[in-house]
């Protein structure tokens, strides 16, 4: 979770590059798309209601998929 919150400080610090943000954005989310199972039910909620679309889109995603297999 420390590292998680340390990308969000990353991410809301106006001083931060546009191409630092997208790579973070990007590296999130291809990781809650392919590997999403290495983040903690607690982080993917979390995730999930982070104001940058891409990355509550993939982390509902990977939410649906854990109810669909334990239904």
């Amino acid at each position: 979770m420390a590292t998680l919150e340390a990308f969000r400080t990353v991410l809301d610090d106006p001083a931060t590059p546009e191409i630092i943000r997208n790579h973070i954005i990007d590296s999130l989310q291809y990781a809650l798309r392919n590997h999403g199972q290495i983040f903690a039910s607690r982080e993917v909620e979390w995730l999930a209601t982070w104001d940058d679309a891409r990355i509550p889109l993939a982390a509902s995603k990977e939410l649906k998929r854990r109810v669909a297999e334990i239904s």
